[in-house]
């Protein structure tokens, strides 16, 4: 069987095994177990009966993995070292503090009141209008930067893969939007979530096979390839890393604000809650989706260590689908269609909550308020086909490392994390909407003038040597002092809305304390 498959070019064989995963996908996503019984849109861009912990286990566990895992995180591993395993910081933070904490208090207020987006659930408790339009289209500006990491890392594989001269990126591009769009129209959140099912055990599969068939290329020791590193960089077993930067500083706000807290309020993580059959199913995910995450990425420095030794001074992000163009076994389109999971597990659920803000959120609200559910899914539909059009556009232009552009995108969600904690989690603190307004654009602003001057791409830098804060962490800074001061000044919310919420959230946790 082998003699057979090695007569096979690797192109030939990685296209096979490439299609194969599209069918499967395809299958997967719009089989009938994604269709619900009514046309409605709380049952549509979410699942209105809820998920049970197998199925939103593995689809929380898939949606966290982008273009970050395979290949961002191997190419951050080859250019920065071992700093890198601050990395794994998020993955027991995010599962502990935020699902098990916040994300229970979303799934609870969005079962009780019927939300389909973040902006419900901000709206509901700060007033409606030009506030939720705010909400709804700053986070969608923000997300642009995601998605097209999303479908880049996805891209380059599939390309390098397969061959450039046989599949150019631009063609990649186009092959991985046309699968997207097929099963994210056709099901919704239900065929998303249930494709992602599929993605995540794909991707913990392909990363770990990568993992040791790189590490067969060192004769299956981990040892030597340690040693050849130490011997050829040994800056990259080091802290701060070869580049001076990955600081104590950096490792304990980089992971938390930088990855951690942004993450659980981005629109796909407000659905995934609200698609949750219970708090006590997104409690359970809490507890135990941290080890799928932590596995996820071991073999990662693996795989980013050898492809140091086998394929130097390449660009970080590149270097891993280089490695599997050169020397990948036969059944290396497994590897490259794990990558593809990676993205596009991310990439359809971001497309769907973008969407649903866009038609509800401004569509049905001020443009064409009081039709049918099917008309808002429909046009759902075609701004589903229009995101996915952008985020191809903006992916033409090559912007640098994967995580950088993912980086963009949890500076401006960060700036979110005081607005969904003040409905969250009740306090005694004066805070308004004016204030929220106010605390979002200070914070956006000191974001991108720390992180563009402490970016080398940019040249120029704003901090002090030696300062390596992660720039999310910096918005937070200014923009929770301008929130608090701002807010001083300004008129409260609704009391009869902030005691209807509150209720409900004492009604679920204090019943179950």
């Amino acid at each position: 069987m082998f003699n057979f498959f090695s007569t096979i070019s690797s192109s030939t064989l990685t296209i096979i095994i490439c299609i194969i995963y599209a069918l499967l996908i395809l299958v997967v996503g719009t089989g009938k177990w994604t269709k619900g019984g009514a046309v409605r849109m709380d049952d549509y861009f979410k699942v209105g009966p809820g998920f049970g912990f197998i199925v939103l286990y593995l689809g929380i566990a898939g949606g966290f993995h982008t273009a970050f895992a395979i290949p961002g995180s191997m190419g951050f591993y080859y250019t920065h070292g071992v700093a890198f395993a601050a990395n794994i910081l998020w993955t027991v933070l995010t599962p502990l503090g935020v699902i098990y904490f916040i994300g229970s208090r979303i799934t609870c207020l969005g079962k009780k009141f019927n939300y389909v987006t973040p902006a419900d659930l901000l709206g509901d408790f700060f007033g409606e209008g030009k506030f939720k339009i705010f909400i709804a289209c700053y986070i969608l500006v923000g997300c642009i930067p995601l998605m097209s990491a999303n479908i880049i890392g996805p891209a380059i594989l599939l390309s390098e893969g397969i061959g450039p001269d046989i599949l150019s990126r631009w063609g990649a591009l186009i092959i991985i939007s046309v699968l997207v769009t097929t099963y994210i129209t056709t099901s919704g959140m239900r065929g998303l979530t249930w494709t992602t099912v599929a993605q995540a055990i794909w991707m913990f599969i392909a990363i770990w096979l990568a993992a040791f068939w790189c590490l067969s290329l060192f004769d299956g020791s981990m040892l030597d390839l340690f040693n050849t590193i130490k011997a050829q960089k040994p800056e990259l077993l080091t802290l701060p890393g070869p580049m001076g930067n990955k600081t104590a500083q950096w490792w304990m706000t980089w992971p938390v604000f930088g990855i951690a807290l942004y993450w659980a309020i981005l629109p796909r993580g407000f659905l995934f809650f609200y698609s949750a059959r219970s708090v006590a199913t997104i409690r359970k995910i809490g507890l135990t989706v941290g080890f799928y995450l932590m596995l996820l990425y071991v073999p990662a420095i693996i795989i980013g260590f050898v492809t140091v030794v086998l394929m130097p001074d390449m660009a970080g992000d590149k270097s891993f689908p280089a490695l599997l163009a050169e020397q990948a076994p036969w059944w290396g389109g497994f590897i490259i269609a794990g990558g593809l999971a990676a993205g596009m597990s991310s990439l359809d659920a971001d497309i769907n909550a973008n969407s649903a803000m866009i038609t509800k959120d401004i569509y049905s609200k001020y443009i064409k308020p009081n039709q049918p559910d099917s008309h808002y899914i429909n046009f759902g539909k075609i701004m589903m086909v229009v995101l996915i059009i952008i985020t191809v556009l903006t992916s033409l232009k090559d912007w640098g490392l994967v995580t950088i552009m993912i980086g963009v995108t949890a500076g401006m969600i960060t700036q979110l994390l005081p607005a969904v904690l003040a409905v969250t989690v009740p306090t005694s603190l004066r805070i308004t909407k004016n204030g929220l307004l106010a605390g979002i654009v200070a914070g956006l602003l000191a974001f991108i003038v720390v992180f563009i001057g402490t970016n080398p791409t940019f040249g120029f830098m704003t901090l002090p040597e030696g300062w390596t804060f992660d720039a999310s962490f910096f918005g937070l800074l200014f923009n929770i002092p301008v929130m608090l001061i701002v807010s001083q000044f300004t008129e409260m919310p609704d009391p009869e809305r902030v005691s209807r919420i509150r209720r409900a959230l004492d009604d679920e946790f204090k019943r179950s304390a």
